[in-house]
């Protein structure tokens, strides 16, 4: 797919903004990215597997994590 001259502009507006931010802010970012996406995944789990203990959807979030393809 052939990216628009707006979301070009956009993606460089983008990459603006995480260059001018301190490597403290972009760590905390990151962070929270990560937690927000575990939490996803917990959630998902819940709704999927309702017999799931909480230790277990734990693990079944690590596992898939460390699983991960990129």
């Amino acid at each position: 797919m052939l990216a628009t001259a707006h979301q070009i502009e956009a993606d460089a507006l983008q990459v603006e903004i995480y260059r001018r931010m301190t490597p403290a802010r972009r760590w905390e970012l990151a962070v929270g990215l990560q937690r927000l996406a575990r939490e996803v995944m917990d959630s998902g789990l819940r709704q999927s597997h309702p017999h799931f203990t909480a230790e277990e959807r734990r693990r079944e979030v690590a596992r898939r994590i460390q699983h991960a393809r990129s």
